[in-house]
């Protein structure tokens, strides 16, 4: 059914990122909307601009981008293997300010600690 498989940052404490910010800072209203919108996705043969688009001064890295009760969402992550993305992080955006504040540096973070083994990776389960 769905061609992407979609992965998320577990630290090793087990938490995983993308499934606690969805959970912790997301109304309900914006949980369905980011639902829908990654099931949309993985559906997708490819990911048009505007939707994924690169992160500025942060090579390999990409933001999904989305608008949920007038506010604009992210997740910046990268293209794992073939049709898998890994996802760092979720945040908002407002013209130059990001919530959390230090979403870029826990981006890059992130990233490392998987290269060092201080972080995994586990799939983010879309629902049928």
């Amino acid at each position: 059914m769905y061609r992407w498989r979609l992965e998320q940052f577990t630290s090793a404490a087990e938490r995983k990122a993308i499934d606690d910010w969805r959970r912790n800072v997301l109304s309900p209203a914006r949980r369905a909307i980011f639902d829908t919108f990654l099931k949309r996705l993985a559906k997708m043969e490819s990911w048009p601009t505007g939707i994924c688009d690169p992160l500025r001064g942060y090579p390999g890295r990409w933001e999904l981008r989305w608008t949920a009760e007038k506010v604009e969402h992210r997740i910046f992550g990268y293209y794992g293997a073939p049709l898998v993305f890994v996802m760092l992080i979720g945040c908002t955006h407002k013209g130059r300010i990001y919530d959390p504040p230090g979403a870029f540096e826990t981006m890059v973070d992130r990233a490392r600690k998987l290269q060092t083994g201080e972080g995994t990776l586990s799939e983010y389960a879309l629902s049928k």
